[in-house]
């Protein structure tokens, strides 16, 4: 992450990449399968994981999985976006908390930019990497985090397997 203190908004750039990705797959599944931008998200993440026989074959991109259930391979796997936030180490109070401390700061600066005090480069430079940061933050808003286990996708038996 020293990018993001370094040029910032190429981490911006990689979080619109990321959430244009969630929103368009979320859009191809959601006529379907109703999915949201967090199983958009999910997906991208490496969210579903291929078991052949009962052991972890790959895991899947949201093109591989809708290709395997179009073609009857799989069964589309439900999940619920409360199940994914559940998956998920970030919740309302980190997230709050992280909003909490950057009002926080930028009040302060507010503060003494009206009582005429000084501020120093590292402040404004601060303020500046935290609002382009903030931009990212709004597109990761339904992103989840630190998803440690992917939901399985069971491959039909009567369907032959993937050669390796």
């Amino acid at each position: 992450m020293m990018i993001a203190l370094i040029a910032p908004e190429l981490m911006i750039t990689w979080a619109t990449a990321q959430f244009l990705s969630a929103r368009n797959t979320a859009k191809d599944f959601n006529k379907t399968f109703g999915w949201t931008i967090a199983h958009g998200f999910f997906a991208w993440m490496g969210g579903f994981m291929l078991y052949v026989n009962d052991k972890p074959r790959a895991t899947l991109a949201p093109d591989e999985l809708k290709r395997f259930v179009d073609e009857g391979s799989v069964q589309m796997p439900v999940i619920m976006e409360a199940d994914i936030e559940d998956r998920s180490k970030g919740d309302a109070l980190s997230k709050g908390i992280a909003i909490l401390q950057l009002a926080w700061f930028v009040l302060q600066l507010v503060a003494r930019y009206a009582q005429n005090l000084p501020m120093t480069l590292l402040e404004l430079d601060t303020l500046a990497v935290a609002a382009l940061t903030s931009i990212a933050y709004g597109f990761w808003w339904k992103k989840p985090k630190d998803v440690g286990r992917p939901h399985a996708v069971c491959w039909k038996e009567t369907v032959p397997p993937l050669s390796k």
